[in-house]
């Protein structure tokens, strides 16, 4: 059971004085690689001995780390910071349940979801502490702007990036899943109703499917963003055979210092891969300059 599916089986037990220790550690955790009992105790409010059964209860459902020396110390797990966002977003109304897993990668884990109106959306949780934070420090400028940025917050701070430009390329027609509600490190978007391009044998059209990424690139740089990781493994074809980008947090703005290398980077792999995997060629400077006309 992977720790979203776990911490949604265990939303219902926690009290909300879990809840609260839960809080408090990832309060701490922005100070402290394992947070002391007496910051715990500070976020909490609670008394000494409320606080120290409380951990034994989180440390019980496999919620938190604890760390003995050189100093008593806690920290949260991936599921414990998954309870804490589900939590958020299905007191929101925002969520009422999760389903199965629709993609695992690197940097995250996508499932199905049911909102308590309905319908059937995707909750993305990012998981930047999966690789390197030093190479997570390189790609993400938003990172390496702060000396301290624990795993968590890195995470956080990815889903905030992407939620915002999935906001500012949706407005702008870029063929893109809806972006509905961000908490923490989780992002509730529309549905992904189909499969990554990689994953696909055959196309009816590649011509025609490659024209409409191009023509989604070109949405795109209007809009004032650059994808800056598009690539067949974040192009999905959908059911209905139409294109649908999707990972957004390494975007730059178009007037971002390296915009040229990394527009031609993305338009690049795409013609790649068409090339290799179709048959298909296209100019790469024509398509380039397609994209920023």
């Amino acid at each position: 059971m992977s720790s979203a599916e776990r911490a949604a089986s265990l939303l219902l037990e926690l009290e909300p004085e879990e809840f609260r220790v839960l809080q408090a550690i990832e309060l701490g955790m922005a100070d402290y690689s394992y947070v002391p009992m007496e910051e715990i105790l500070r976020y909490a409010g609670f008394p000494q001995a409320e606080v120290e059964f409380r951990l034994g209860e989180l440390d019980k459902k496999d919620l938190i780390y604890r760390q003995l020396d050189p100093y008593p110390g806690y920290i949260l797990n991936n599921t414990g910071y998954d309870i804490l966002a589900l939590n958020a977003l299905a007191k929101g109304g925002n969520l009422n349940s999760l389903g199965r897993s629709l993609g695992v990668g690197k940097e995250a884990d996508i499932y199905d979801a049911i909102t308590d109106d309905g319908v059937r959306v995707a909750v993305k949780f990012h998981r930047l502490g999966r690789i390197s934070f030093r190479e997570t420090r390189k790609k993400r400028d938003y990172v390496s702007r702060r000396s301290h940025t624990p795993w968590h917050y890195q995470s956080r701070l990815a889903a905030e990036k992407e939620y915002s430009v999935m906001r500012q390329v949706f407005q702008a027609e870029v063929s893109t899943p809806e972006p509905l509600h961000q908490n923490r490190h989780a992002l509730v978007m529309g549905f992904i109703d189909g499969y990554n391009l990689v994953d696909v044998a055959t196309l009816d059209d590649p011509d025609g499917f490659l024209s409409d990424i191009l023509q989604n690139a070109r949405m795109t740089y209007r809009a004032g963003v650059i994808h800056a990781d598009l690539s067949e493994y974040n192009i999905v074809v959908q059911k209905s055979g139409e294109v649908l980008l999707i990972d957004w947090p390494q975007a730059v703005p178009t007037d971002h210092p390296n915009a040229e290398n990394l527009l031609r980077r993305d338009i690049y792999n795409v013609l790649r891969y068409f090339e290799r995997k179709f048959k298909l060629r296209r100019d790469l400077e024509e398509a380039l300059d397609y994209v920023k006309s």
